[in-house]
């Protein structure tokens, strides 16, 4: 195998601190998803008793998981019909 290869295999397959800064989001963040929130979270594979993700299974979790306008809009639809002000919270009007 040539190292130009070595090099391409190697960056595909991420460790979870890679694999938690390809997503932006923190390695507990990742761990959660793995032990709380089973089968939320991008698939992994353990190797030597260690978590790896795949580049690949990343980029298809988040392809998976982008929002539509309908969902934005049925969001909004939803905060509006709740009687939610989406500005800031207020308490209780005080008399006089």
């Amino acid at each position: 195998m040539s190292s130009t290869s070595e090099t391409s295999m190697e960056g595909d397959i991420l460790t979870i601190d890679q694999a938690a800064a390809y997503l932006t989001i923190s390695k507990a963040t990742l761990y959660t998803w793995r032990t709380r929130r089973v089968g939320f979270g991008p698939r992994a594979v353990k190797v030597g008793g260690c978590l790896r993700y795949r580049r690949s299974d990343l980029d298809a979790w988040v392809a998976e998981h982008l929002e539509t306008i309908d969902d934005v809009a049925a969001m909004a639809q939803q905060r509006a019909g709740d009687g939610v002000s989406l500005s800031r919270a207020s308490g209780p009007r005080r008399a006089g």
